[in-house]
Parts: C-alpha cells; structure tokens; sequence
C-alpha cells in the first residue's frame, strides 16, 4: 500500500501556528509527569518538527535529543530556546546505540514512518531497562471522535484511515517487542466549536497547518473551502446557527522495557 508523503521542508517555517501561546496542552504534561516517573536523564522525540513538544521538556532539566527527517524542520528546532540534540534520520532506523535513553515518545508523527511497527522495536532496542516509550496521537479507526475537517475536504478521512495504525495494533506490536505494563488512556480532549463566519480563522484550517490538508493539492483544498463557505452562505440564507465541531480524544500508548 503507497502512502501519501509530505515535504515538510516546504511548510515547517510557518507548522508552529498550530500552537496558540495562551493553549494549555494536556499532552505536554502527561510528557513531564511520565519523565518523571521514569527519572529520565536522556529523552528522544521521533519527529520532533519544530521542537515544540521538546522545548516544554526543558524544564525537567534532561538532555533532549530530536530526529526528523525534515531538514527545515530541524533548523526551526534550532531556534528554540532549550539546548537540543537534533538529528536527521529516519523513525523506522533510528541512529543510536541501543539502551541510550529513559524516555523515547512521538506526538502525532507515528503516522509519518510507514512501518509503524518498525519503529516500535527500534524504540525498544535503544531504551534503556525501565525506560518508556510513548506514542500519542488521535486514532481515527476509534469511533467517537469527530472532526469537521473530515465532512468537507474528500479524502481526507479515508487517507488517515491508512496512514494511522489502529489503537490496537500498536499495543500489539509493543507486546510483541517485549514491552511490559502497556496500557492506552486518554491524554488529552480536544473539544472546539467554531460558530459561523468563526471557523475561518481556526489555524487548523489553514492549508499548511496539518499533514492532513497540506496533503491535498491546491484543487482539492479549495474544493474543500468552498463547501464551507456554501454551508455558510445557506445557513445564512436560512437564517439557522451553523456550528463546525471538533471532539477528538488524543491518546497515549504506553510501554516500558523490563
């Protein structure tokens, strides 16, 4: 199955809009407390990005060590203020020893390595005994979720749909690799309501903001812009509230090396 691919080099100067200053991310603290519980002096990021995820880090006062295999991204990392490890590489062939680090995670990446499996025995293979590996993200096969990206740009649910591994199989596969005290809770809930004319300043709308529409070529995006602004025009012209939703349950897939 050929996945879809995306030049992040393209569109990491602006991929930090995705991260209002005043949002609160509950992802961010499930990171600390669990780098806390392991004692973690050593951490990896696998498609650290911009190294957003790696900069709240900081404050746990641990060596931060970011891969990405995009080099725009890695020099956007650069400019934050934590002093980061940065390297270029791929997350299905990670380029350390094994047993180098307590803590390895990916924040919504894992759908970019293609054998996502892969990845999870590398992240086996350079933890240290008594590291973690966590894995966070929405899982679109899980039923309850809803995004009003999906309901008007085609494709783009079906496209996640195989770019994502299921919940259940990445639990699987962390069992097969000798993870022990795996467990799958919820880490974060985004819950937003854009009302109206309001949807259009959402960031995540934005073409470049998320793998999902900077996927879609310029057709397609505008395709997808232009159902809005119909569903905007008729509800205007009915005189009726129209709402554009998202309730997404982001979860986080944890194992730990005996």
């Amino acid at each position: 199955m050929t996945l879809p691919k995306l030049d992040y080099d393209q569109i990491a100067s602006q991929y930090n809009q995705r991260y209002p200053e005043a949002q609160y991310w509950e992802r961010g603290q499930a990171l600390s407390a669990l780098a806390k519980q392991v004692g973690a002096q050593t951490i990896l990021e696998v498609g650290s990005g911009t190294g957003f995820w790696l900069n709240l880090l900081s404050q746990t006062g641990t060596k931060l060590f970011g891969l990405d295999y995009s080099m725009g991204m890695i020099q956007q990392a650069k400019e934050q203020p934590a002093p980061l490890s940065l390297t270029r590489g791929l997350g299905t062939q990670l380029p350390y020893r094994s047993a180098s680090f307590d803590l390895v995670y990916c924040i919504d990446a894992i759908h970019h390595f293609g054998d996502h499996h892969a990845f999870i025995a590398e992240a086996y293979r350079i933890l240290k005994p008594g590291g973690a590996l966590a894995i966070i993200g929405h899982d679109p096969h899980e039923g309850g979720s809803r995004w009003y990206i999906y309901d008007y740009f085609d494709t783009v649910y079906d496209t996640d749909l195989r770019r994502y591994p299921a919940g259940n199989s990445v639990l699987q596969w962390m069992e097969q690799e000798g993870f022990q005290n795996i467990d799958s809770k919820t880490a974060e809930q985004i819950r937003s309501i854009h009302i109206g004319e309001a949807v259009l300043k959402d960031p995540f709308l934005k073409h470049n903001a998320t793998s999902q529409l900077a996927l879609l070529d310029e057709a397609g995006y505008r395709s997808g812009l232009e159902r809005i602004h119909q569903a905007l025009a008729h509800a205007k012209e009915e005189n009726e509230r129209i709402v554009f939703s998202s309730e997404i349950d982001v979860k986080i897939f944890l194992g730990f090396k005996p």
